[in-house]
């Protein structure tokens, strides 16, 4: 385990403990009550913690980082209350998840479309293995999130916005951990037939979104069949 491994695990679990986890399900109106829940890029399990609380039918998580995994099983097999079945953990990433169409009733993937090679083939991948009329929340980072850190991280606010520019003049990550205009994540959800209906941003720094929250819906009817 390496000392970013240790530190984003601090993170994570501190944030759950504090209750802040929950408060960002609960902004965007998220309940997993007797539904089948994929959390795509679940990192060391925090979200499945916070998800279980709603006693979902089934809960599973992916991620492509075996350490996360390996320390996510052990705190979930602790955390989780029965009689809720242990939650699922296994390795996987998008752009391809190992599941069957519309297997899910809520799909979550937090602040993992900064990393993803394309966003609208990650989204249509998301959209694929939930159900119609499910529910998909996702999350990211918006051009005012380096702000944040310019003095911390020195050179990393630069990469990101060259990441973020290259991007949007090839088409191509690059470098990954860019940023995203959270509307055009709207636009990309409603052409893939995935409605927004609820967003939600952490801060504005200097009028740029810092961290963007969507909840959106599937729709009953194919896009195909909406035009």
């Amino acid at each position: 385990m390496t000392k970013w491994h240790r530190s984003y695990i601090q993170n994570a679990y501190r944030e759950l403990e504090r209750g802040i986890t929950r408060k960002q399900l609960d902004t965007l109106g998220i309940n997993a009550t007797g539904k089948r829940v994929l959390d795509v890029g679940c990192g060391p399990g925090n979200l499945l913690v916070a998800l279980s609380v709603d006693t979902p039918k089934f809960l599973v998580g992916v991620d492509v980082d075996a350490i996360f995994l390996s320390f996510g099983r052990s705190q979930v097999e602790k955390l989780v209350e029965r009689p809720l079945a242990t939650p699922v953990l296994l390795r996987a990433a998008l752009p391809t998840l190992p599941f069957a169409d519309a297997s899910f009733d809520l799909v979550t993937c937090f602040l993992v479309m900064p990393h993803v090679p394309d966003d609208y083939v990650a989204l249509t991948e998301l959209t694929r293995v939930l159900k119609p009329g499910g529910t998909l929340a996702i999350s990211g980072h918006g051009f005012g999130f380096p702000l944040r850190y310019l003095k911390r991280f020195r050179l990393k606010p630069l990469q990101m916005y060259l990441a973020s520019l290259i991007y949007r003049c090839t088409g191509k990550k690059l470098i990954r951990n860019t940023l995203q205009n959270d509307r055009k994540m709207c636009d990309i959800l409603s052409n893939i037939g995935v409605i927004p209906e609820v967003q939600h941003y952490n801060k504005k720094l200097l009028g740029c979104v810092a961290t963007y929250w969507i909840k959106a819906i599937k729709s009953e009817v194919s896009p195909k069949a909406m035009q």
